[in-house]
């Protein structure tokens, strides 16, 4: 531990001491000040900042007036120490400029100018133009103009037919958009998103074989096929979103991580850590370089891709069974690294570093009948309040969309799909565009939808009306 020293009433320097308003949580005290730097209040009065260290106010009789003068030698140009002889007084202005840090470049001699603050609702209007430029800035699928709000709709449907050859039942494992249209494979199978292929596993060879996933003639084309990837069956596979690795999960329990240069599938590693039974899930970021591994043992996994190491076990809550229970979904957020995880019929989120973060309450525990069959993170930042963080798909077909209430540390549900698209167990999702504002439904009838948040100029009138009532109180 490092010294600090002691202050003036000798009490030794050692943590930060937060704000009441912290109530003792670091995280918390980051995550407030997060939203703050990123609110409306802040965008507004940027420029008087900006102002003070790079503008007008930094020198002069302006910089006298707004209490913002420092010492004379943290200026630029007004030291310089080339022309100073006595070695003193030089190392004393060093020091000067060392403990009070140095000013920056003045860059303008006039105030800079507010920045434009857009807002969708009004007091007593709606300024449809402003949509376009608020849609990055909203939370994952909230209305963009309203983000305290959730509104999801189902806007077109299709049926799987690629990579169903052999399946006995007609179950969707992975999903993209091609174009507008729903691309979708089987439950044995794992799309390439670059390139738009898939891997196809499963088979009695122990390994797997890549095919065509669009092109007409060429869908389902066999490109290459590896055999004895495994001494067992590969029962998960999960390729990255750059599709340059891959990992693979087997009957076993066993791991293999590989990389695939487009032809030819290299061994990097295997990863041995579950015991009695196969691997039932996978996710892989190579953003965080991170892999995570769910399996029948109930236990999930969290791997180093870049060292291929074991890293940490996710300690999940006490809950009876749950040790006994399989995992049934991983899943990693691309943006901040943190891990959903679905045992059983309960969810969970940690931080990257396997830190719990929040868990399903137990009042919503479902019954057999509505319990989940899979889940999916968002890319929601952990300073969105209000955004979506993990999807929930179910085995009567429902969709659930939850977020985070950080004051209890648990996963409240935000929203459930009102229209009944699908009725039987919904057996892939996938999250999609730069906004996370569309999911792809995959269920085990073969049937596939888009779903997308609507927008302030979709809604109908009297949630138009609502939404203008509320205003006040939502904010």
């Amino acid at each position: 531990m490092f010294d600090f020293g002691t202050t003036q009433l000798g009490k030794t320097v050692h943590d930060v001491t937060l704000p009441r308003w912290a109530k003792g949580d670091p995280k918390r005290f980051v995550r407030i000040h997060r939203q703050a730097l990123e609110s409306d209040y802040v965008s507004k009065n940027l420029h008087r900042w900006v102002d003070l260290v790079f503008g007008y106010k930094q020198r002069g009789k302006e910089a006298v007036a707004a209490l913002n003068t420092f010492v004379h030698v943290t200026y630029e140009g007004q030291v310089d120490l080339d022309n100073i002889k006595d070695p003193i007084q030089r190392e004393s202005t060093i020091a000067q400029i060392q403990n009070f840090g140095q000013t920056p470049s003045r860059l303008e001699r006039k105030p800079f100018p507010q920045r434009n603050v857009v807002v969708a609702l009004k007091e007593k209007s709606i300024d449809f133009n402003a949509l376009h430029g608020l849609a990055p800035l909203t939370p994952p699928f909230c209305i963009v103009g309203a983000p305290h709000r959730v509104y999801l709709k189902f806007s077109m449907w299709d049926t799987c037919r690629v990579g169903m050859a052999g399946q006995v039942d007609s179950s969707v494992g992975d999903m993209c958009l091609v174009k507008g249209q729903i691309i979708g494979v089987g439950r044995t199978c794992a799309l390439i998103l670059p390139s738009k292929k898939y891997y196809r596993y499963g088979g009695p060879n122990n390994g797997i074989s890549v095919h065509h996933a669009v092109g007409g003639y060429k869908e389902n084309r066999v490109l290459s096929i590896h055999d004895d990837m495994h001494r067992a069956p590969i029962s998960v596979l999960k390729p990255s979103l750059n599709g340059l690795w891959l990992v693979s999960g087997c009957m076993d329990s066993t791991i293999r991580v590989w990389k695939y240069d487009g032809g030819n599938m290299h061994l990097q590693a295997t990863l041995c850590g579950h015991d009695n039974g196969k691997i039932t899930c996978i996710d892989v970021s190579t953003t965080f370089g991170m892999i995570v591994t769910g399996g029948a043992d109930g236990n999930v996994l969290v791997w180093d891709l870049r060292t291929l190491t074991f890293m940490r076990k996710l300690r999940h809550p006490t809950l009876k069974g749950i040790g006994e229970t399989a995992a049934v979904s991983v899943s990693i957020n691309q943006k901040n690294g943190n891990i959903m995880t679905l045992i059983g019929s309960r969810i969970c989120l940690f931080d990257i570093n396997g830190n719990l973060v929040a868990k399903q309450q137990s009042s919503d525990e479902f019954a057999i009948k509505h319990r989940p069959s899979c889940a999916v993170a968002t890319d929601c930042p952990e300073w969105m309040e209000n955004g979506i963080v993990a999807i929930t798909g179910h085995v009567n077909g429902d969709l659930r969309l939850w977020s985070i209430d950080y004051d209890e540390n648990i996963l409240i549900m935000r929203h459930l799909m009102p229209d009944k698209v699908h009725s039987c167990p919904i057996t892939a999702l996938r999250v999609i565009s730069d906004n996370q504002h569309s999911l792809l439904v995959g269920d085990k009838s073969g049937k596939m939808s888009v779903c997308k948040t609507l927008s302030l100029d979709s809604l109908p009138q009297n949630e138009l009306q609502r939404l203008l009532l509320r205003k006040d109180e939502a904010y």
